[in-house]
Parts: structure tokens; C-alpha cells; sequence
């Protein structure tokens, strides 16, 4: 029994690293197989002022907190308003169950809804014009 043990431990010293090994590998060939090409660069234009807001990550958060990477500056704004996000197939605007919602093209959105160049949005009393940079 004890021969058999020692077998076993012997084995697992060289079996589970190559293992490792070859999960490692797997999973470096499937992240390069599978590329998928950005939507492109984008950003918001408030109406107001004008001012150009790059969308510079995957994920934007949009809020009045100086945390979101779009600052809106308007108590009609809740603190993490809503979320842009770039995807495979374009950009989505999605909901964080603010108290005045979003509004896409003067719609009042319900879940993720995928966003069109020059579609106006309102988060509270602040709007912006979506833009993508081709």
C-alpha cells in the first residue's frame, strides 16, 4: 500500500505541472484565435456647452460621483446614473436604476439598448449627442 502511494506522489509531481502546462497553453491560443474588432472610438458631446467627452474604456460609467468617467455636474443626475459600453456588435447604454432614467432619442430605455452615431442622450436634465470617431 505504501509502495503504491509513493508511486502516486512520485507521478503527481511531473503530471500536474504539464497539466497546468497545457491548460495555460489552451487558453493563450483561444484568446488569440478569437480577436474581435472594436465598434471604434467614441464619445459624447453635450448639447449645452458643446464640451467633448471621450469614451476612453470598455465600460464608461456616466453619474454626478467623481468616480464615473463622465462627471455630470446636475442633482437631476443620480450618483452612478447608467453605463456605456462598448461590445462586439457596437456601443450600448445601459441603466443602473437611476430615479430619472435614460432617455436615447427622447425614449425612455428599460435594458441595455444598443446606440446609433448621433443618437441624443438625456441622463436627468443633461443631454448629449453620441458620437463615434471613424
Amino acid at each position: 500500500m505504501e509502495d503504491l502511494f509513493d508511486v502516486i506522489s512520485s507521478a503527481s509531481r511531473y503530471v500536474l505541472p504539464a497539466v497546468g502546462v497545457l491548460i495555460l497553453v489552451f487558453c493563450s491560443y483561444s484568446l488569440l484565435k478569437y480577436k474581435f474588432s472594436s465598434p471604434g472610438e467614441a464619445g459624447l458631446v453635450e448639447t449645452k456647452t458643446g464640451e467633448v467627452i471621450p469614451l476612453t474604456h470598455w465600460e464608461n460609467a456616466v453619474g454626478r460621483s467623481t468616480a464615473c468617467d463622465v462627471v455630470a455636474q446636475d442633482m437631476s443626475v443620480s450618483r452612478f446614473h447608467g453605463v456605456i459600453a462598448r461590445r462586439r456588435k457596437g456601443w450600448t447604454v445601459i441603466d443602473t436604476y437611476s430615479k430619472t432614467g435614460i432617455f436615447v432619442n427622447g425614449r425612455r430605455i428599460e435594458s441595455k439598448t444598443i446606440l446609433e452615431n448621433g443618437d441624443t442622450l438625456s441622463f436627468g436634465k443633461i443631454k448629449y449627442k453620441f458620437q463615434i470617431y471613424v
